[in-house]
């Protein structure tokens, strides 16, 4: 999934992402080091990009991204 978007991410922005980022590994027993913390960065940028802003938001749009966990 990638958008296209014309913003730039703001220090604020980043550490919110961060945010919801370690809560969805620590939910998901991901260990820090794994490459499919990779993805899931990825994919919460693009869902910023997209118009997904608050971390409950972000959060709830990351739960049918499961399939990057399942191999």
């Amino acid at each position: 999934m990638y958008f296209t978007a014309f913003e730039a991410l703001e220090p604020r922005d980043l550490d919110e992402l961060k945010s919801v980022l370690e809560e969805t590994r620590l939910d998901r027993g991901i260990d820090a080091r794994d490459p499919t913390l990779d993805d899931l960065a990825r994919d919460l940028v693009n869902l910023w990009l997209a118009g997904f802003r608050g971390s409950c938001e972000l959060k709830a749009m990351m739960k049918p991204l499961d399939h990057h966990l399942v191999q």
